[in-house]
């Protein structure tokens, strides 16, 4: 018994510690955008969408609370499902934006430039519409269950059609792949375009003088951090999802490792952007290189 209280409660600690990491980080930088727009600059594409971000985030470490009945299991589930998917939806939009950003003006993407301002507050909107309407079915399948050795409230899922479920599983899947192949296409696309222009930089510039580092070449690089993040967290996500498929008994350490880990992205990806944002790099440093949105 022992024993089992010492996991329960390494478990509490582990998740109370990344909620309240995620929390504040995300809030910061909510905090940071929202403050500088009040203060007069103009809030671009790529700051929308890392507000979208970090509000998502804070929403889904929030959903892992404590629930006491059948409609807080509902509820949590469904929100969870939803922000959990609008997590790769948003990171996936992002690079998709800094990719264009940066095109060239040989590229074709250079001519969606000017369309981004006016047509990224739709696309975040129609980011939700899909992931609203298949998660609808975990409101009829979740359900509130009190564990009888203590007062601790448990959801479980009940079975529904299995052609329902096998069609809601292969929208889930190809949905997660058409953004996980848009994020590797965008950062591929985006490592070509700092290859080429590091070789230009490296020919108006002398052996013994090293390139400064551009706001767009330091911002890219933020975003495809972030993109390595949530591939490595979703591929993390993905191996704990196999072994309890798999597995023929509930494993109650499984699946809270498996929650753990599908929600790591939520505290490192604002702590990402805040330690590249050149208003905390000169808050934090008396004299600053310069910011990593400036090109934003």
């Amino acid at each position: 018994v022992s024993e089992a209280m010492t996991v329960d409660a390494a478990q509490g600690v582990s998740f109370l510690s990344q909620t309240g990491v995620g929390i504040l980080g995300n809030s910061l930088l909510i905090t940071l955008y929202l403050t500088s727009f009040l203060l007069g600059s103009q809030l671009k594409p790529t700051d929308l969408t890392i507000i979208h971000l970090a509000l998502v985030h804070t929403v889904m470490l929030l959903t892992r609370g404590i629930v006491m009945n059948d409609a807080e299991c509902k509820l949590f589930a469904y929100v969870y499902r939803i922000t959990r998917a609008l997590c790769i939806g948003t990171t996936s939009l992002l690079s998709v934006v800094q990719a264009i950003t940066i095109s060239p003006s040989t590229s074709y993407l250079f001519q969606l430039q000017v369309q981004i301002p006016s047509t990224i507050r739709p696309v975040l909107a129609i980011l939700w519409i899909p992931n609203l309407l298949i998660s609808t079915s975990l409101l009829f399948q979740m359900f509130a269950s009190s564990n009888t050795t203590n007062t601790n409230t448990n959801c479980y899922l009940l079975p529904i059609n299995t052609l329902l479920q096998g069609l809601i599983l292969t929208f889930m899947a190809l949905r997660n792949i058409l953004f996980l192949g848009l994020m590797s296409c965008c950062s591929g696309y985006m490592v070509l375009l700092l290859h080429r222009h590091g070789h230009q930089v490296q020919h108006l510039h002398s052996p013994s003088q090293a390139p400064e580092i551009s706001p767009e070449r330091r911002a890219t690089q933020t975003i495809m951090l972030l993109v390595s993040c949530i591939v490595v967290v979703y591929c993390g996500d993905l191996v704990f999802s196999l072994s309890l498929g798999t597995s023929l008994k509930r494993n109650a350490a499984l699946l809270n490792a498996a929650m753990f880990v599908a929600s790591g992205y939520a505290p490192i990806s604002p702590f990402v952007l805040l330690t590249c944002d050149r208003r905390v790099i000169k808050f934090l440093e008396e004299v600053g290189e310069g910011g990593c949105w400036a090109a934003w």
